[in-house]
C-alpha cells in the first residue's frame, strides 16, 4: 500500500497507513514533487516502510517538508528527524493545529510561493475559515492541484456501514467527494471563501491530488467545482 506511484510529470504520490480522528478511520497520503532543481518537495509526510523512503531518496535530495493543514503540522517532527537539512513549512495556526515538539519551521505558508519553489509551484490560502486555512497548490507543469483536508472523497467500504454512513451524512463520498460538512459550516466568511475558489479555478489544472480519498486524474476542475456547490 505504501508504494511509490508516479502520478504526473515530476509529481509522485505515497499511501500512508490509516489514521482515526474523531472516532474514524482515514486514509492517508503524501504527494512530493522534484523541483527544477532536483531537490524534493514533500506534504503531508506520512510513515513509511524503509524500501520506500530509499525510493524516495533516489529521486532526489528531501529540501522542504510542508504540512498546509492544521491537522497535518505534527506529522513534520518525525520527517525532520530523517531529513534535518530540510526546510519545514507550516500553515498559519489554529485552534485545531496538531503539534508534537518544538518545530523550527523556515516559515508560515501564505498566498506567497518561496522563493525556492516558486517556479514550480503557485500556492494560495483558502481563506474564511477561523479553524482551517489550508494553503492549496499547483504544480504548473502537469496541471496538478494538491491538497490535503478540504476535499476527500471516500470510497465506500464493504462491510463498515457505519464508516459509510458517516462519510455519506459528511458529503465525502466517492466518485463525487466534496467539502466535509463540519469543515463547510465552519466558514464564516464565504465571501473571502468564494474569492479563494475563484482563484483557485482560475488555475489551469486537470488532476488532483488529495490526502484523504481517491484522487483525480483527469477532468479535476469540473469535480472542484462540484464539491463547492454549496459554496455557489
Amino acid at each position: 500500500m505504501a508504494e511509490l506511484r508516479q502520478f504526473a510529470e515530476n509529481v509522485w504520490i505515497v499511501q500512508g497507513p490509516n489514521v482515526r480522528d474523531m472516532g474514524i478511520m482515514f486514509t492517508t497520503r503524501l504527494s512530493i514533487v522534484k523541483l527544477a532543481d532536483g531537490s524534493l518537495w514533500v506534504d503531508s509526510p506520512v510513515p513509511v516502510p524503509s524500501d520506500t523512503l530509499e525510493g524516495i531518496t533516489r529521486l532526489g535530495p528531501v529540501r522542504y517538508l510542508v504540512a498546509a493543514t492544521p491537522r497535518h503540522v505534527w506529522r513534520l517532527a518525525k520527517w525532520h528527524d530523517l531529513f534535518p537539512e530540510a526546510e519545514l513549512w507550516a500553515c498559519k495556526s489554529s485552534p485545531f493545529t496538531l503539534r508534537k515538539g518544538n518545530l523550527a519551521c523556515a516559515g508560515t505558508l501564505t498566498d506567497r510561493p518561496p522563493r525556492g519553489w516558486a517556479g514550480d509551484l503557485d500556492q494560495m490560502a483558502f481563506k474564511g475559515n477561523p479553524l482551517i486555512e489550508e494553503v492549496i497548490f499547483l504544480h504548473k507543469r502537469s496541471g496538478t492541484v494538491i491538497l490535503d483536508d478540504l476535499i476527500q472523497n471516500h470510497p465506500p467500504v464493504k462491510g463498515k456501514l457505519l464508516r459509510n454512513a458517516l462519510f455519506k451524512l459528511e458529503g465525502v463520498v466517492s466518485p463525487h467527494g466534496g467539502v466535509p460538512l463540519d469543515i463547510r459550516l465552519s466558514f464564516l466568511r464565504r465571501d473571502l471563501a468564494r474569492r479563494s475558489l475563484a482563484k483557485l479555478l482560475s488555475w489551469d489544472f486537470d488532476k488532483l491530488i488529495i490526502a484523504h480519498g481517491a484522487c483525480i486524474e483527469g477532468g479535476a476542475k469540473p469535480f472542484v467545482e462540484r464539491a463547492f456547490r454549496w459554496l455557489l
